[in-house]
């Protein structure tokens, strides 16, 4: 049965799945990213009023010596620093407020004694700090940061700290802060940039995956004839190399494909066992061979090849060393035929070897360094180790029937069985 991709209807079932999740997500993700950054934004502001409310701290104990310390002259509590009176002190604070925009305020007790804080154009001197901010600070003896205080009907985005007197009582606080609208401000104003870059991010996107959608079904299209290929028995099918080169999950589809093709390949044309050609491969590669000399007179050679005694190993040392002496010989074989030949399992422990483009005497003389080859190496299985010979018919190719060539080759190789073993028969 031939199965056809709809190609629109495919398509627009593709587009669908593919760029509702995908606005979605960039919908999701802009949101996220956002306030994330906000929330990042709001944690800098509040660190770096609390750095900043430190160093405050730092220049008021490097510029004036003492602790703070209260005291009442003429009916007015004075606020002091060791002997330095900071009632009406403003050059610290204005200059801070100055470099940083940051409001500053010192509380003896609750009440605002000096600060940058104005209202219709004064300063807000002898006001008093919200109540939730006496509990938290002020009583608590704990720092606090708020997102939205009222000062003077304005909302801040602040810092308070304790303030301490030489017993260890709580006598004032240290305010920082900025309207909170300014706050605001700057993170609407940082945000805008990434929520532009979202929706332009979605716009691209969406038209990179109409394009791309458009290619992947081209792909999956050479992927169904590859694979229908495949189901009729063609081994040998190439998939198209823009499939195979593609870096997403259909190229791997693709060179998972190939993988499965050459394990297919295996299957069918190699011998289990021995990794050797199978018979049926063999056969295959030995009517090319035959083919090329009748086209062109290119030489081959076979032989057949049969190792000695072998019922003896198997009935000595057991069928699974039987096993691994056959690997091994294999082995050394299919190491021999590169860039000679091939070698396939014919049967048993019996070999075809053809060697291509050379006459009867060059490939005698190769099979001779493989004869040297095989009873020079051992076979070792667990602590048992000994040396197995092969006997082969070597014969020259020609243009008759590979049955009659291949029967030529094994009649020589039972001659040199008759003969002794462990021996080639030209």
């Amino acid at each position: 049965m031939k199965h056809k991709l709809k190609g629109s209807g495919f398509f627009r079932a593709l587009l669908k799945m593919n760029m509702l999740p995908l606005i979605l997500l960039t919908l999701v993700i802009t949101t996220f990213s956002a306030s994330r950054f906000a929330k990042s934004l709001n944690v800098e502001a509040q660190n770096g009023l609390v750095n900043l409310c430190h160093t405050v701290a730092v220049w008021y104990d490097t510029v004036y010596e003492g602790e703070y310390h209260a005291e009442e002259k003429d009916g007015n509590v004075c606020l002091l620093k060791g002997d330095h009176l900071l009632n009406d002190d403003f050059a610290i604070i204005d200059s801070i407020k100055e470099q940083t925009g940051v409001d500053v305020t010192i509380f003896y007790q609750d009440t605002r004694i000096v600060t940058t804080i104005r209202a219709n154009g004064e300063r807000v001197i002898g006001t008093k700090a919200n109540a939730t901010v006496v509990g938290d600070v002020l009583e608590g003896g704990q720092p606090h940061f708020y997102t939205s205080t009222m000062v003077e009907g304005v909302r801040y985005f602040s810092y308070y700290e304790p303030l301490y007197a030489a017993d260890g009582s709580c006598i004032g606080m240290l305010f920082l802060g900025k309207p909170s609208a300014q706050v605001e401000e700057l993170v609407r104003n940082s945000l805008i940039p990434i929520i532009v870059f979202g929706i332009l991010t979605m716009l691209i996107a969406c038209v990179v995956t109409i394009r791309f959608s458009g290619k992947l079904v081209a792909a999956i299209r050479k992927v169904e004839q590859f694979l229908i290929s495949i189901a009729k028995g063609d081994l040998h099918e190439e998939l198209a190399g823009d499939v195979v080169e593609r870096k997403d999950e259909l190229g791997d589809v693709g060179r998972y494909l190939m993988e499965m093709q050459k394990s297919l390949q295996k299957l069918v044309e190699q011998d289990i066992l021995t990794g050797l050609y199978n018979r049926r491969s063999g056969e295959k590669m030995l009517r090319q061979s035959r083919e090329h000399y009748r086209q062109d007179g290119t030489p081959f050679c076979v032989a057949i090849g049969d190792v000695d005694h072998f019922k003896n190993v198997n009935d000595t040392y057991g069928h699974e060393c039987g096993d691994v002496a056959l690997m091994e010989i294999s082995a050394r074989i299919k190491k021999h035929m590169q860039g000679k030949g091939f070698v396939a399992r014919w049967g048993g422990e019996e070999m075809l070897l053809v060697y291509n483009g050379v006459h009867l005497d060059t490939a005698a003389a190769y099979m001779e360094e493989l004869q040297k080859t095989i009873r020079s190496n051992p076979v070792v299985y667990d602590e048992v180790k000994f040396n197995v010979t092969m006997t082969f018919g070597l014969t020259e190719g020609n243009d008759e029937k590979i049955e009659h060539i291949v029967r030529d080759a094994d009649a020589k190789m039972y001659e040199g069985k008759n003969g002794g073993r462990n021996r080639v028969v030209v």
